[in-house]
């Protein structure tokens, strides 16, 4: 690449977007009932959740894990079962 197609890289377009502008401020409003959180930099963040909801989510989430027993890990999920925390979560889109 020679100077020459650098600079006219760096030149503006003469393109004009033809739609109005809009107001999109709404797409990312997220409304939390309840006692909100907040991190150090003002961010709303997820409750605080306990020691044993948070075992019992790993737990969870490693019961069909390879090179686990199953029944083991079920059976350990069930002794530390207990109520989840609502988490926050912006509903737009589902779930992967």
């Amino acid at each position: 690449m020679d100077f020459r197609s650098v600079s006219r890289m760096t030149e503006k377009h003469n393109y004009k977007n033809p739609s109005k502008a809009q107001d999109l401020s709404h797409l990312e409003a997220q409304v939390t009932k309840g006692e909100k959180y907040y991190d150090e930099q003002g961010w709303e963040i997820s409750p605080p959740m306990s020691d044993r909801e948070c075992i019992y989510r790993c737990l969870e989430n490693c019961i069909n894990l390879a090179g686990l027993d199953k029944k083991q890990v079920q059976r350990l999920a069930d002794d530390f079962k207990t109520k989840k925390t609502e988490v926050v979560r912006n509903e737009e889109y589902p779930v992967l």
